[in-house]
């Protein structure tokens, strides 16, 4: 009894571990390639537990269904204007056809050696096609880094995915940097181009002072040319009305307009270094005599 107890024992054990080597299960990430001696038999996608034969008879290959990111190792490229520059580029890729990967690959650390190659001379067959104007610019409108990159992408995809089972996803620069020989022609060039935006905002500048000028002039000119004629009808009013004032002094008063008249003509002719040898009784010298002038007649009432 007790030697049938440990018969059942190790017959269930035996079971469980023949259920384990014939069994298997493939994970939301994952893909296998299952392989009869080392030959691919199936390819398998869908996640789930599936069954096998026990190894060395069948072979689960695992390979990992998600999106894979690589940088490609730093090399320079030409443009088509012969400017050097360094370029770092990521791919993006994923396995799209498990079998002919594994085939071609067998793994991924395989897989990135063989998009090194293929994506580096893809960006060199790019860049021979740009100017370097077209990577560094200060007008948005000239760079083509989104077209460079879909080229690079491009160029290298059919033959990922034919030749390696692989379907790239994206390529993009990482950044874009210069040779040293090449970073003082960089500067100039942008020295000149930030001079031709300053001239430029200088020049514009100079014709709108000039239109301000011009109409601060013209409006100068219209001012002027009223205030001088409100004040030759104010000097014509004022005139008009000293002359009014004067005529009705004189008539009112002669003696006093004449008195007045004579000292303001001595003011006029008369000073410190003047001599005259003039009669005295001929007006306006008369008011000169020490004599008392004779009392002039009561005005008119």
């Amino acid at each position: 009894m007790k030697m049938l107890s440990r018969l059942c024992v190790a017959a269930v054990v035996l079971i469980i571990l023949l259920c384990c080597m014939a069994a298997f299960q493939v994970r939301q990430n994952e893909m296998a390639v299952l392989t009869l001696f080392g030959k691919p038999v199936r390819v398998i996608r869908e996640p789930g537990l599936y069954g096998k034969w026990p190894w060395p008879i069948e072979t689960v290959n695992r390979l990992d269904a998600r999106l894979n990111f690589y940088e490609i190792r730093l090399s320079e490229a030409l443009t088509r204007d012969k400017r050097n520059i360094v370029a770092p580029v990521f791919v993006v890729w994923r396995i799209d056809d498990p079998l002919k990967f594994l085939e071609a690959m067998g793994g991924i650390e395989s897989a990135q050696g063989k998009l090194d190659s293929l994506v580096s001379s893809a960006k060199n067959s790019v860049f021979g096609r740009y100017d370097f104007g077209q990577l560094v610019s200060v007008n948005p409108a000239e760079v083509k880094i989104a077209e460079i990159e879909r080229a690079i992408a491009e160029n290298a995809a059919p033959q990922a995915k034919t030749s390696f089972g692989i379907r790239i996803e994206q390529v993009a620069l990482k950044r874009l940097a210069l040779p040293e020989v090449n970073t003082t022609y960089v500067f100039e060039r942008m020295r000149a181009e930030r001079a031709q935006f300053a001239e430029r905002y200088r020049a514009e500048g100079r014709r709108m002072a000039d239109q301000i000028n011009a109409q601060t002039d013209s409006e100068k000119t219209v001012l002027l040319a009223e205030a001088k004629k409100d004040a030759e009808e104010t000097r014509g009013k004022a005139e008009a009305e000293a002359a009014h004032i004067y005529a009705a002094a004189h008539g009112q008063y002669p003696e006093l307009y004449t008195f007045l008249r004579g000292l303001e003509a001595l003011k006029k002719i008369i000073d410190a270094n003047t001599t005259l040898v003039l009669d005295a009784n001929a007006p306006p010298f008369d008011l000169l005599k020490s004599a008392a002038p004779q009392s002039s007649p009561p005005p008119p009432r």
